[in-house]
């Protein structure tokens, strides 16, 4: 495979696709170049797509997510000071502080990483410094979830790095809590959760209100699965996400207080939200984690069946929840689900991720696979008259830690 290059667009770097082999050594001499010395330890966090059960996680429900082959890579090793020496290849910049002057400043990549740190430092008393070189090739603010990869990088390495006694399920719960606590970002564990968790060509069923999960095989063959990437940035600490996991909270205590009982996400029916009707925002918001929780487990049927025009009715109805009972879309993304189901061969597809832009993940029939990128492509910039990237993603396995 040809080494991969960086392209920037609106001021962010990405990189083309590499195979994470290649990555671990290009990265490894980018170390060595920068510190003078080898890194301990590599720790490798994939990107993720979400088949099905879009905002569910933070309201306790189900989704069949499963990593893909894009990497956040996080490189260490111990000082022998209380510094801390970060540099990030994506940003081209160097972070230098210590334990004793850690601050939450900065821009949000910076963000993420001082809250990761800050939290490991605090729960598990770590007192010794370390150099870090962060670096990956995840598109940034589109739907891949390049931010949960990051700190699941991150926290898993300082934890090898330190011999910290804690499992995976603990770093799921670290990662969780830098997002809600530190950066007022009201997220489920979803990202985390798959990019922890997924095996190579496995759905991953998680099942949010008891953190557990279930492997099942795919059956689909002569399908492909194709992320189109809007290019519409979206960050979710200034987005309209929190307010969305907001309304689902007032939602379900309104609908309590309507019928003088408790009960949870999970507990509610279709008849049952009728009587809260007038109040269309929250009658909205619930129909839609209803009908999403139905539809991970009638697609959990149509993946094991290898029902190919299932899995794309699922999508197509997932997507008009989304749009239309969330909320969560935007005319870009709506415009490429549009455009798409004018090719034929076209299964099915959604917006996929937090929301407000990002990407679309989409089934199609795999002889159709180069037509419809190429139709896509020329439709979307015929109407916006920029380009937007289309291609094949591949699965991938979870979190990987490898000692140098």
């Amino acid at each position: 495979m040809e080494k991969a290059y960086w392209i920037e667009y609106k001021g962010r770097y990405k990189l083309d696709r590499i195979s994470k082999n290649n990555l671990i050594q290009d990265y490894k001499i980018k170390y060595i170049n920068r510190f003078n010395e080898l890194p301990s330890f590599v720790s490798i966090a994939p990107g993720r797509v979400n088949i099905i059960g879009e905002h569910t996680d933070y309201n306790k429900g189900f989704a069949i997510p499963a990593a893909v082959n894009k990497w956040i890579l996080t490189l260490v090793s111990i000082r022998k000071d209380r510094t801390i020496n970060v540099f990030s290849l994506n940003y081209k910049k160097t972070l230098r502080f210590s334990y004793d002057h850690l601050d939450l400043s900065g821009e949000l990549w910076e963000k993420y990483v001082k809250a990761t740190i800050y939290l490991i430092k605090e729960k598990y008393n770590v007192k010794k410094g370390f150099n870090m070189l962060i670096g990956g090739n995840i598109p940034i603010g589109f739907g891949l979830s390049s931010s949960a990869a990051l700190e699941v990088s991150i926290v898993s390495s300082i934890v090898k790095l330190f011999a910290l006694k804690i499992d995976n399920f603990e770093v799921l719960k670290i990662c969780n809590l830098i997002e809600n606590k530190i950066l007022g970002i009201k997220s489920g564990f979803l990202d985390q959760y798959a990019s922890i968790f997924s095996k190579k060509n496995k759905f991953l069923f998680i099942d949010f209100e008891n953190l557990t999960h279930q492997y099942f095989d795919s059956n689909i063959n002569n399908g492909c699965w194709i992320l189109v990437n809007s290019m519409v940035d979206r960050k979710l600490i200034f987005s309209d996400y929190n307010q969305r996991v907001i309304e689902c909270s007032d939602a379900i205590e309104f609908l309590n207080q309507k019928i003088k009982q408790k009960i949870d996400f999970n507990s509610i029916s279709t008849e049952l939200i009728e009587i809260i009707k007038e109040n269309k925002i929250f009658y909205n918001r619930l129909l839609h984690i209803i009908t999403e929780n139905q539809r991970v487990f009638e697609m959990k049927k149509a993946i094991l069946s290898g029902d190919l025009n299932l899995i794309g009715k699922i999508l197509n109805q997932s997507h008009n929840s989304l749009a239309n009972n969330y909320n969560v879309s935007c005319n870009e993304i709506d415009f490429i689900i549009e455009i798409s189901k004018r090719e034929n061969g076209f299964l099915g597809g959604r917006i996929m991720g937090g929301g407000f832009g990002g990407c679309t993940i989409n089934l199609i029939d795999k002889k159709i696979k180069n037509k419809f990128i190429s139709n896509i492509k020329k439709s979307f910039y015929k109407k916006y008259r920029y380009n937007v990237v289309v291609e094949e993603f591949l699965f991938s396995s979870g979190l990987n830690v490898v000692k140098v």
